[in-house]
């Protein structure tokens, strides 16, 4: 059966809202975009068809070498951009299976000379035979596959097959991490510096065997202590005694990426944009990056500016008069065009790194007459993801929490060219009490009886130490004012009577007045157990005789709030 409750709420604030409620009053008597630069962009909708779309403007031609390598883990390729670069091939990434690597084995049918050799990067567990099957079947017969017993292992066996003997620098980069080694990737292998992997405490044995193989004048170490440790640096100090070990870090892997570029690629030809978080998309450029030397600068997806340390970086090169061209890998989904303009400004000095990028607009909630300031600063982004607080102006300056709803107010910043909205909500304060009863609709009479009562209640407004009378708000129930003929109690005796299920209202009201602890002048029970509320927390109600009165015992003005809804 559907059924309907009457709701009574007491709110102790500026105003109360709810069903039969009382609600506290301070104050009665008031009652243009930018145009996206397109600078170039190699991408595809996979890792698999980036990395092709890469190895595509590597070369579009005929290519000697190919180098494939997993895009599902970085370890095993991290060294794998010196050989790239050495034997003058793309990257390309496979995925576990032949069926799944379609994009690679495209490229290779297209562009490997038929006599060209394709080096397969990591073990069978890593790359499947199945490639070599694959690849053999396709006519090429020249695959070399080099892999360790494991990361460290397969970075040694990279080093040890590159031409040049005669190693002057080599590069000792984290197996567990890829930014660092992928950040000096393409300077390494633009200089033929060998990418050598280790673990954070200590250096694995092959690696030793290497250095004190090849001697190094100078010894790179890409990243910090939390990655490489000093621990490391100290056992290439002592097999090397004669070399230089120089450790390039920052205090995150985009400040670490912006030292190495700014270390070894001062005036850059072209900046190639990658995701930080991912390693597949600079891995495939890093051949690209490797062809003359230029960095690979890695960016924030998760925001629209640039990190700190990339946002100078930029703004140095145009401050040196240099004028890079740009190049993304991957979509707009790691690298947005976003980005890829607000790099451009700063790039160009259309956009200082310090100025303000975006101002969010604020929204704001208070209570009904409650007091309230507009703020008078506002956090603002700059290009160069910082945020910081600025001043602000705002029209109108004066604020009006006095009626419930909704109103913008239009904020101005110094040297920020758009409109800041803060949109006010004025809503009518939390309830210091509420009471809701059911009843039973399909009682038509009765229904229309607790209406009428209910909407004479609704907004009635009581000042601190005022009375209340339920008799004199509601009025007396006659047929004139719209009552009807519903059970009543009359002793010990239910009957019809005008008015019937009045008394519901009342009782509601007074058990919200019992919740907010206000004090009680009057109150009668019915003769007879009801069934709406506990038994003893009844207020019966005939007019004249019985009433039900209490006080505003409270210091805030109150407001009677009732309503009728139906149970869901």
């Amino acid at each position: 059966m559907t059924r309907k409750t009457i709701t009574l709420i007491l709110i102790s604030c500026s105003c109360i809202f709810g069903t039969p409620a009382f609600a506290a009053i301070n104050n009665p008597s008031d009652t243009n975009s930018s145009q996206i630069i397109a600078p170039d962009r190699l991408f595809g909708h996979t890792r698999y068809e980036t990395a092709e779309a890469i190895s595509e403007y590597y070369s579009n031609g005929k290519v000697k070498n190919v180098v494939l390598s997993t895009g599902n883990e970085f370890a095993d390729a991290l060294s794998a951009s010196v050989l790239a670069h050495e034997k003058e091939a793309p990257v390309l990434l496979v995925d576990t299976s032949v069926d799944s690597s379609k994009d690679a084995i495209d490229y290779v049918i297209q562009h490997l000379d038929s006599s060209g050799t394709i080096y397969i990067i990591g073990g069978a567990g890593i790359i499947s035979t199945e490639f070599e099957t694959k690849l053999n079947n396709l006519g090429y017969q020249n695959i070399v596959r080099i892999a360790g017993i494991d990361r460290y292992d397969t970075s040694y066996k990279i080093a040890s097959s590159l031409n040049d003997l005669t190693v002057s620098t080599v590069v000792i980069a984290s197996g567990e991490q890829y930014p660092d080694a992928l950040s000096i990737s393409s300077f390494a292998a633009n200089k033929g510096w060998p990418i050598l992997l280790s673990p954070h405490e200590g250096l694995p044995q092959e690696i030793k065997n290497f250095l004190m193989e090849r001697m190094p004048s100078k010894v790179y170490l890409a990243g910090g202590s939390g990655v490489i440790s000093d621990n490391v640096k100290s056992e290439i100090s002592s097999l090397l005694p004669q070399a230089t070990v120089e450790r390039l870090t920052g205090q995150s892997r985009f400040d670490t990426n912006v030292t190495i570029a700014e270390t070894f690629a001062p005036i850059p030809s072209t900046v190639y944009l990658a995701t930080g978080y991912d390693f597949a998309d600079a891995l495939a450029g890093s051949a690209v990056a490797a062809k003359n030397g230029d960095p690979i600068i890695f960016i924030d997806p998760s925001v629209p500016t640039l990190p700190k340390s990339t946002a100078s970086y930029f703004a140095k090169l145009f401050a040196n008069d240099l004028s890079p061209n740009l190049v993304s890998f991957g979509g707009s989904g790691v690298v947005s065009d976003e980005i890829i303009k607000n790099s451009n400004d700063l790039i160009s000095g259309t956009a200082k790194e310090t100025n303000i990028y975006s101002i969010a607009d604020l929204n704001a909630t208070v209570t009904q007459n409650e007091d309230y300031s507009l703020p008078a600063t506002v956090p603002a982004r700059l290009y160069n993801s910082d945020v910081i607080n600025v001043p602000v102006h705002w029209k109108p300056q004066v604020v009006d929490t006095s009626n419930i709803g909704s109103s913008v107010y239009d904020g101005v910043v110094d040297g920020y060219g758009k409109t800041i909205k803060l949109s006010l909500t004025v809503k009518e304060p939390k309830p210091i009490a509420q009471y809701a009863t059911r009843f039973d609709p399909t009682l038509v009479n009765r229904t229309e009886n607790i209406q009428l009562a209910i909407t004479a209640l609704d907004g009635k407004l009581l000042a601190p130490g005022e009375s209340f009378s339920f008799n004199e708000s509601v009025g007396e129930r006659t047929v004139k004012a719209g009552y009807k003929e519903a059970l009543i109690i009359e002793g010990n005796i239910f009957t019809l009577g005008l008015g019937g299920g009045v008394c519901q209202v009342s009782s509601t009201l007074y058990n919200a007045v019992i919740l907010a602890h206000l004090e009680i002048l009057e109150r009668h029970r019915h003769s007879l157990p009801v069934n709406y509320v506990p038994p003893g927390q009844d207020a019966t109600v005939a007019f004249p005789v019985l009433d039900f009165k209490f006080r505003n015992s409270t210091d805030a003005y109150l407001l009677i709030r009732s309503f009728v809804e139906k149970i869901p």
